[in-house]
C-alpha cells in the first residue's frame, strides 16, 4: 500500500479554486490530495501539481469513474461502494482501490476486494472505532475519511491506520472565499501531527 500520511480530500470546485488552495497546502508540507471523480479540473490539477503531490480521485462508484480517474492520473481511488467492478477496473488501470466500508464485517468484506478499505464517514462511528480495529488486525488497511480533526486523526494513526482522509476541518471555508491565511494556520496541527508519525514510524523500522 502506497498510500500513506495525510490525503486532503477536496471538494469539487473551479481550476481557479483548486489552483490557489492546492498551491498553499503544497507550499505548508501536504503532498497527497484526493478530488473528485468527476471533477472537470482533475485532470488539470494533475498536470500543474503533479511533480509536486500525489492525487487521487474520491466518490468513485463505477469503473467508469476509476478510467476516469485513471485517465486523468490518478494514482489511487477512494470508492463509495466496495464493488468488484470498481477493485477490477483500478486493478486493471494500476491505481490502488480503497473499498467504502462502515463495520468490521465491511471492512473484511472490503478487504476482499480491494487494497484497503475506506471508513467513510468516519465520525459518525468515532475514533473510538480506531481501536477496535486494531485489536481485530484491521486497522493498518483502513483509511478513514470524514470529519476528523487533528486529534482523531492521531488516534487512527496510533491504532495503526496507513493514512488518514482529512476535509472540512481543515479547508474549513477556502473553497467558499475564505482566507488561505487562515487555511494556513489550521494547517499547523495537521502537518505537525503527520511529522511526528513518519518520525515514530521511521524510528520502528
Amino acid at each position: 500500500m502506497t498510500v500513506r500520511g495525510i490525503v486532503v480530500c477536496l471538494p469539487d470546485a473551479s481550476l481557479d479554486d483548486y489552483v490557489g488552495v492546492v498551491e498553499v497546502l503544497i507550499q505548508e508540507g501536504f503532498t497527497r490530495f484526493a478530488l473528485p471523480a468527476t471533477a472537470e479540473a482533475l485532470r488539470d490539477v494533475t498536470t500543474i501539481f503533479g511533480s509536486r503531490a500525489t492525487f487521487g480521485a474520491l466518490r468513485v462508484s463505477s469503473s467508469t469513474h476509476v478510467h476516469l480517474a485513471a485517465d486523468a492520473g490518478a494514482a489511487f481511488v477512494f470508492s463509495d461502494v466496495a464493488d468488484s467492478d470498481v477493485a477490477d477496473a483500478a486493478d486493471e488501470r494500476g491505481v490502488e482501490c480503497f473499498g467504502s466500508a462502515m463495520t468490521p464485517r465491511e471492512v473484511r468484506g472490503a478487504l476482499q476486494l480491494s487494497n484497503g478499505a475506506l471508513l467513510h464517514p468516519a465520525d459518525v462511528v468515532g475514533h473510538a472505532m480506531a481501536a477496535r480495529l486494531r485489536e481485530l488486525g484491521l486497522a493498518d488497511r483502513v483509511i478513514p475519511l470524514g470529519g476528523i480533526g487533528a486529534y482523531a486523526a492521531g488516534e487512527w494513526f496510533k491504532a495503526g491506520a496507513p493514512a488518514v482522509g482529512i476535509d472540512h476541518t481543515l479547508l474549513g471555508d477556502a473553497f467558499d472565499g475564505g482566507s488561505l491565511s487562515q487555511l494556513r494556520e489550521r494547517c499547523t496541527s495537521f502537518i505537525a501531527l503527520e511529522r511526528r508519525i513518519v518520525e515514530e514510524r521511521n524510528s520502528l523500522t
